[in-house]
């Protein structure tokens, strides 16, 4: 369920125009009478026969064009969003959740499908594929309907890795039910809180070394669950803030901040992040090591003059110095897979973001 925005197509026809070519009036050839002896006849004249029309050589009457095929925009008909597809959705989407919708969440559902229907297409999608399973929802066996929940919430977690936010939305009042927490507090631990923290922890390795080696499969977040899970009572209550707030944070860092600012800042994270995780994951010092020596050879350069430039002439540095980083990279043992069990046992930092290197919303220390 990717967001997406379809604005109201507009039906539009070009009608192409032709050029009206003159053509000339045809013109008349007359014999003069011919010279005889001193005795002079008159010879009638010929029969006058009209000429054909002469075209100059080297002169081209040009065709006209082609006529253009109109080129028609199709209109995206929105269906109407009625009160009564409201309440009906409201209580489906709790039926097939099995969560009691309080009167504050009914409302937040609908004043955000109002606001978000002729605009998000991957809401609109939600609300038809969830309305197409009334029938299966309403009378299925409580083993069908657990495997309906089961399918519908687990598709909107990947969604979220994905980096969905409309999806994290909708499954946040899954999660918001205390028999689905993973730990009680204040706030609550939650699943999708874990899961991304795995999807964190795997980005930022795979950003360290500059290519997959770690994935967010189902052993990794299961592993990470069950750590923060067994700690959670443990963990200041501030940081218990902060962690319910990740899922957010993160979906947010990944799309805007780091898709956004240069190559700068993202080199400089992954500076940071290896520097923070080398003491748990050994595969990563040698490339990190090649990583603060490339920027500080940049910074120390007189002729670059690093200090002086701005963001685009500091890309621009980085981009040149490229090649030879490469180069020493390829130098290094080749390492394909990366073992992170050291991480997750001791969890001393869950996720390092933000918008600078040196301001970090969320650091997890667990003992």
């Amino acid at each position: 369920m990717k967001p997406s925005s379809i604005n109201s197509g507009i039906i539009a026809a070009l009608c192409a125009t032709s050029l009206a070519i003159g053509i000339g009036s045809p013109g008349m050839t007359v014999t003069p009478p011919a010279k005889t002896t001193p005795t002079i006849k008159t010879t009638p004249l010929p029969k006058v026969v009209p000429s054909k029309p002469v075209t100059p050589a080297n002169t081209s009457i040009p065709n006209p064009p082609a006529a253009k095929t109109p080129t028609i925009i199709p209109l995206v008909v929105v269906p109407a969003l009625t009160p009564t597809t409201l309440k009906s959705f409201t209580n489906l989407y709790g039926e097939v959740l099995a969560v009691k919708f309080t009167p504050n969440q009914e409302q937040r559902i609908q004043q955000r499908l109002s606001r978000d229907w002729m605009t998000n297409l991957g809401l609109r999608n939600t609300v038809a594929k969830t309305m197409a399973m009334e029938p299966q929802i309403l009378r299925g066996t409580p083993a069908e309907r657990s495997q309906i929940q089961a399918t519908l919430v687990g598709n909107l977690r990947q969604q979220v890795l994905d980096g969905d936010k409309d999806a994290l939305w909708f499954v946040s009042f899954y999660d918001a039910s205390s028999k689905n927490w993973l730990a009680p507090g204040k706030p609550p631990l939650t699943q999708m809180t874990t899961d991304i923290s795995a999807e964190a922890l795997c980005f930022m390795v795979n950003e360290v070394m500059g290519k997959s080696v770690v994935t967010n499969d189902s052993r990794l977040k299961s592993a990470i669950a069950t750590k923060l899970t067994a700690e959670y009572a443990n963990i200041p209550a501030n940081v218990k803030q902060e962690l319910s707030r990740l899922p957010t944070n993160w979906l947010t860092f990944k799309t805007s901040e780091w898709v956004q600012r240069g190559d700068e800042f993202r080199e400089q994270m992954r500076i940071h992040w290896g520097q923070n995780l080398e003491a748990y994951i050994p595969e990563l010092k040698a490339i990190n090591k090649l990583r603060r020596d490339r920027l500080a050879t940049l910074k120390a350069d007189p002729n670059i003059q690093w200090n002086r430039m701005n963001s685009i002439q500091r890309q621009g540095a980085l981009q040149k110095s490229e090649l030879d980083f490469q180069n020493n990279l390829r130098m290094l043992t080749q390492v394909k897979t990366v073992q992170i069990s050291n991480y997750v046992n001791s969890m001393e930092v869950a996720s390092s973001i933000g918008n600078s290197p040196t301001r970090y919303p969320l650091r997890l220390k667990v003992k």
